[in-house]
């Protein structure tokens, strides 16, 4: 297991404001975009010779730490001369999330 991978593990999803801060500007160096596709799916293009799967944490991290979203989905993270990419899956956290699936009764 990679360093990053365990510190990671070890921030809470609900990161205090300075964590959260430090996790974005991280974030943030290495984007290149971000867009939404026709069917909702998030993807964010990152600099070549990132770590996706990294990228791809901090992504999931950061947007359940802001939890604007209210759906869960499958994100994406590419690198700029689109060879690879890595998966995420955001999930809301919101109470509603599900009833229209059935799994809330």
């Amino acid at each position: 297991m990679k360093l990053w991978q365990k510190k990671m593990r070890n921030l809470p999803l609900n990161n205090n404001q300075e964590d959260l801060s430090t996790l974005k500007k991280k974030f943030d160096d290495g984007l290149i975009e971000s867009s939404w596709s026709e069917n909702g799916e998030l993807t964010y293009i990152i600099n070549d010779g990132l770590d996706l799967n990294e990228y791809a944490n901090l992504a999931k991290q950061i947007l359940e730490s802001e939890g604007d979203i209210a759906h869960d989905f499958t994100g994406k993270v590419t690198n700029k001369s689109k060879t690879s990419s890595a998966r995420f899956e955001y999930r809301s956290g919101w109470f509603l999330d599900g009833m229209a699936d059935g799994e809330i009764e």
